[in-house]
């Protein structure tokens, strides 16, 4: 037997119910229609009664009314039995209040299956729940998130990092001597001087990426570096370190007074589940107090065979920005060959070389990516155009040389620079060279990453008088469309391709493709890295005429050519 109360039980007790707060509803399980809705429903929603809890949106398309919210229903609802009870939350549209609302299922005056609906105000309730989370999770003074909701991210960074197998990092940071602001200034001014200080690292990094503040001046930043390989992911974080140092090196200018101060930052990178929280968290702060105690306003890693590698890259830079300046490199060449009817030179390539006083010679793949990442090879790659400028200026009364060309290799970062093609310009007009006799080397991806701004470059190049050579040809983005678009004269083929030419038949179809590909669109094809005599020979048959490698002679000093 049904504990339902008897219909008529229900009028008396109306009075009651339109003197609540709560919202009261009847609704027909039916057709949804409102059969009853108390005094407090009509005061917000108006006479609601006998209309539809659904609105029409379009033909075939419903959805909830604005003043009768509907918890998503059972497929069956008049299947449910009488009695059964939902409690569910929803912010009302009309005036933005929280309710938590219980539905019960009934039987109403005239039989037909319904459900009372009750709503109670939650609205200050949720706002005192809201006001309790920010204080439990978000540091007052800078609003960042605190020690805990940090504990959270770093959980959730683990076990994603433990699926994608990605890199991320920790970097623990103190600022250094800010107790001195407290105890000459006072705690109000030092606060203002951490809530800048917390603005300028959370503007460095990436909405992704977690800034916290862990009380006092420590901060702690967690990010993804999407990275597989360890130290490309270190160099992420390397990066990121370094910019917040120069951040907080800048000056504080707080309310007409100057503050001075730096930082430590301890790093940690992790990819898996080995380590647990605390762990990764010591690991991060022991570093930072090792920053510290090498001088401050610097970074560490925990790992000491990375933190070992950092420093000596570090100092390969530094080496190198000496030899920059005090003119440690050189340029050596290596003939570039046509075969017609006989072999002759054409041109050479222009190949840097890096004479250390101290450790001899450096190999261009050693300081070159570092020279890349660094910005050096701005300065670099200006020096290198200079000197094959000048050498073809001195070949220009060599009756043998006064013909060749130079080519001479272009990073991205270069030819990415406004002022690129106005300085190779300049220096051409300096020396008052034939520009014919200067050839560009420049990568397909740096063709690519920008095809227009690329045009753009390459026909005030054309304009000058320069050739132009796509360099490793094949091994990149290769696209028949930029060829077309592009005014380029020669496509080298990478010497990957050469090297197993004559065992490996996929390298055949490759060298064959990119010949034809060059001979079609009327380009010089030249094959690097030619070692041997069986190279050369089936170079020759498959119809190649331009030729670069060892086969031909090793890169040497101007003089000994």
């Amino acid at each position: 037997m049904s504990n339902t109360p008897p219909i008529e039980h229900f009028e008396p007790m109306e009075a009651i119910i339109n003197n609540t707060d709560a919202l009261v509803y009847v609704i027909d399980l039916t057709t949804y229609e409102i059969l009853y809705a108390n005094d407090r429903c009509k005061k917000i929603f108006g006479n609601i009664e006998g209309k539809s809890c659904y609105k029409v949106l379009q033909v075939g398309q419903n959805a909830p009314c604005d003043f009768c919210p509907l918890q998503q229903q059972p497929e069956n609802p008049l299947s449910l039995a009488l009695g059964t009870t939902f409690e569910w939350e929803n912010q009302n549209s009309i005036n933005h209040h929280h309710y938590l609302y219980t539905d019960r299922i009934i039987r109403w005056k005239n039989g037909q299956l319904a459900k009372v609906q009750v709503g109670i105000d939650i609205t200050n309730q949720k706002k005192l729940e809201s006001e309790l989370l920010n204080l439990t999770h978000y540091d007052t003074l800078t609003t960042l998130p605190n020690r805990l909701l940090f504990t959270v991210h770093l959980s959730n960074m683990i076990h994603q990092t433990n699926r994608s197998k990605h890199y991320a990092a920790i970097l623990f940071i103190d600022l250094d001597h800010f107790k001195m602001i407290n105890n000459t200034k006072g705690h109000s001014m030092g606060d203002l001087v951490l809530i800048e200080a917390a603005k300028r690292i959370f503007n460095i990094v990436r909405q992704c990426d977690t800034v916290a503040r862990f009380g006092g001046d420590e901060f702690v930043v967690l990010i993804n570096t999407y990275k597989h390989d360890k130290l490309q992911a270190t160099a992420d974080a390397q990066l990121v370190a370094e910019k917040i140092l120069a951040e907080l090196e800048k000056p504080f200018y707080i309310e007409d007074c100057d503050f001075r101060t730096s930082a430590s930052i301890g790093i940690t990178m992790f990819v898996d589940t080995e380590h647990s929280i605390n762990d990764l968290m010591k690991y991060a702060d022991s570093a930072m107090h090792n920053a510290k105690s090498n001088g401050r306003n610097t970074f560490r890693f925990f790992d000491p065979v990375l933190q070992k590698m950092i420093e000596a890259r570090a100092h390969m830079i530094d080496r190198l920005r000496k030899a920059i300046e005090n003119n440690f490199m050189a340029l050596h060449y290596q003939n570039q060959i046509l075969v017609n009817r006989h072999q002759h030179i054409v041109g050479v390539e222009a190949l840097l070389r890096w004479n250390d006083p101290q450790h001899g010679m450096i190999s261009p793949g050693e300081f070159i990516p570092l020279a890349e990442e660094s910005g050096l090879i701005i300065p670099l790659g200006e020096w290198i155009m200079r000197e094959a400028v000048k050498q073809i200026k001195i070949w220009e009364d060599d009756p043998v040389k006064k013909d060749w060309r130079i080519s001479v290799n272009v990073s991205y970062k270069q030819f990415e620079k406004d002022d690129f093609v106005s300085r190779i310009e300049m220096i051409i007009q300096e020396y008052h060279v034939d520009s014919s006799r200067l050839r560009l080397e420049l990568t397909e991806s740096l063709l690519i990453k920008n095809t227009q701004d690329a045009l753009n470059k390459i026909n005030q190049l054309k304009a000058i008088g320069l050739s132009l050579s796509i360099d490793d040809f094949g091994t990149g983005y290769s696209s028949l469309s930029y060829l077309k678009q592009l005014s380029i004269d020669e496509l080298k083929i990478d010497q990957s391709f050469i090297r197993d030419l004559i065992s490996d038949p996929n390298d055949v179809i490759i060298v064959e493709t990119i010949i034809s590909i060059g001979q079609k669109f009327g380009l010089e094809v030249i094959a690097e890295g030619v070692e041997t005599q069986e190279q050369y020979d089936k170079l020759v048959s498959m119809g190649c005429e331009y030729f670069q490698g060892y086969f031909f002679g090793r890169p040497v000093m101007s003089s000994l050519l």
